[in-house]
């Protein structure tokens, strides 16, 4: 054998060996954090929500953010494989990639080992039940695999679920334990009802139906707001959400849309006798009132919502594991009960729960309901200072195309160019949201900027986009996530969007 070709045949058995060892390596290689989601925290007067990741089939909690929720650090010594902490007098020592936890001279031992994922160190969920009652001297209602945890005297309610054939549709019935508000939302194709702020622990996730006219009914509170999503079987059904019995009764109707009445041949002559009168449009469905709801909704403007990012797309995330996704998620929904306090206009999402729309897909459903406002929520590094607030418009990379207002505009307008027919109205309200924002106690306001945002471009009616700061890795996000602040900016909101209304914007 030549050398040549001895050197080749060795090269291909050792390319051969490294491919089935690399290969053997990630089928024995046990897999670290399989997916992230969100663990709610309920207190009596308040709920915060925090990231969980799972490893190796154990749910994981962030320790030093959760040791922030109930109380405050008294001294932090991190070393490569070990954090000491002080907390309510209580000396904790912690090492990684080892379940024992040592409280003052007392060892306890959790199901899994700790772990440090991403510079964090992560103690598995059962240490809220383990731990968390000797540290705080409250009492912790935890039900092992949910991510929900409820502290002190906060007393969950629960629901029951069944499903009655209709002639022509279905009828969910939940009964509550306790009384809760209802208002009904659609969003991707689904059926989203809000339950207020009462906290629910419920017997079951989730519910699967056989039906032809609803698939399944899941409870999720991923963002600290109590939600039923319902899924249809199939498309066109309408749904009309009943409360009764002192709001502890809950009764859906899932039904096909009635055939439309036979048509009678139009008269050879016109005549005023013989002109039919326009149908009368049916109230809305949008919320659960005390009569049966009805598909069309009431003549209100229309603000659409739109909480950046979702799903695998995390967006910024801060030093202290908090979410640009899940921030901007929970400001929405303050923002959406803020408004429809108001009474003064109807709510649309442009997603619900913890998925990534497309920019195409967030257009299309602010397009489609006819947004009097688009608003979309992000949350990045604006610099040290925090909170901080941003408010920017679209800027168009080329001549903007005539206003209504000016009366000359061309009958067809590209979808990418749609946007430049509201710059001025968008600036306004970009202004508007500005100067309320900057009343703000210990917030700084920054003065509208025009960007090429792209949720922004093809919207067709004025548009904003809202950044939240500083959310980066250098800072901790407890400024963004003071529901205190949150609630004072969801009501700066609507209070700029109706004055906006009341001008007639």
């Amino acid at each position: 054998m030549s050398l040549n070709k001895f050197l080749q045949s060795s090269w291909r058995r050792i390319l051969l060996c490294l491919t089935l060892l690399c290969g053997l390596a990630l089928l024995l290689w046990p897999p670290r954090t399989l997916r992230s989601d969100n663990f709610v925290f309920y207190f009596p007067n308040s709920r915060r929500v925090i990231p969980l990741e799972v490893m190796e089939n154990t749910k994981y909690l962030p320790f030093l953010q959760v040791l922030n929720l109930v109380g405050t650090l008294g001294g932090l010594t991190e070393k490569r494989n070990s954090l000491k902490v002080g907390f309510a007098g209580t000396h904790i020592e912690l090492h990684a990639d080892d379940a024992r936890i040592r409280l003052d001279k007392k060892t306890m031992i959790l199901s899994a080992p700790v772990r440090v994922s991403n510079g964090k160190w992560m103690v598995p969920s059962d240490f809220v039940t383990a731990i968390l009652p000797r540290l705080t001297g409250q009492d912790v209602e935890y039900q092992v695999g949910t991510n929900r945890v409820f502290l002190g005297d906060v007393k969950p309610g629960s629901f029951t679920v069944h499903m009655e054939p209709e002639s022509n549709g279905a009828r969910l019935t939940f009964q509550f334990t306790d009384k809760v508000t209802v208002r009904t939302e659609s969003a991707n194709g689904k059926w989203v009802m809000f339950l207020g702020d009462h906290p629910i622990q419920p017997l079951e996730q989730s519910f699967h139906f056989q039906n032809p006219y609803v698939s399944d009914v899941r409870f999720d509170d991923q963002d600290g707001m109590p939600k039923l999503v319902i899924t249809p079987s199939a498309g066109g059904l309408n749904f009309y959400p009943t409360l009764a019995e002192g709001g502890k009764v809950l009764r859906a109707d899932v039904l096909k849309p009635a055939p439309p009445p036979p048509q009678t041949p139009a008269p050879s002559v016109f005549s005023p006798s013989t002109a039919s009168a326009p149908p009368a449009p049916a109230p809305s469905s949008g919320a659960a009132q005390a009569g049966p709801a009805a598909p069309l909704g009431p003549p209100l403007p229309v603000v659409v919502l739109d909480a950046g990012h979702g799903g695998d797309d995390s967006g910024a995330k801060s030093h202290d594991g908090v979410t640009e996704k899940n921030l901007v998620a929970v400001l929405v929904a303050r923002v959406r009960q803020a408004l429809l306090a108001t009474g003064k206009f109807r709510v649309v999402l442009t997603r619900t729960g913890d998925v990534n729309a497309s920019f195409e897909q967030r257009t299309v459903t602010a397009n489609e309901a006819g947004a009097a406002y688009f608003l979309t929520f992000h949350a990045g590094d604006l610099g040290g200072n925090s909170p901080r607030l941003a408010v920017y418009t679209f800027q168009s990379p080329g001549q903007a195309i005539a206003s209504p207002e000016s009366g000359v505009r061309p009958i067809f307008v590209p979808w990418s160019q749609v946007q430049e027919a509201h710059l001025d109205q968008s600036l306004q309200l970009a202004r508007t949201l500005q100067q309320e924002f900057a009343v703000i106690a210990g917030v700084t306001a920054d003065l509208p900027i025009q960007a090429p945002v792209r949720t922004l471009r093809s919207v067709n009616a004025p548009a904003v986009a809202i950044e939240l700061g500083s959310l980066s890795p250098d800072n901790d996000a407890t400024p963004l996530t003071d529901a205190a602040f949150q609630l004072q900016l969801a009501s700066v909101v609507a209070e700029a969007l109706s004055a906006l209304q009341g001008g007639g914007a």
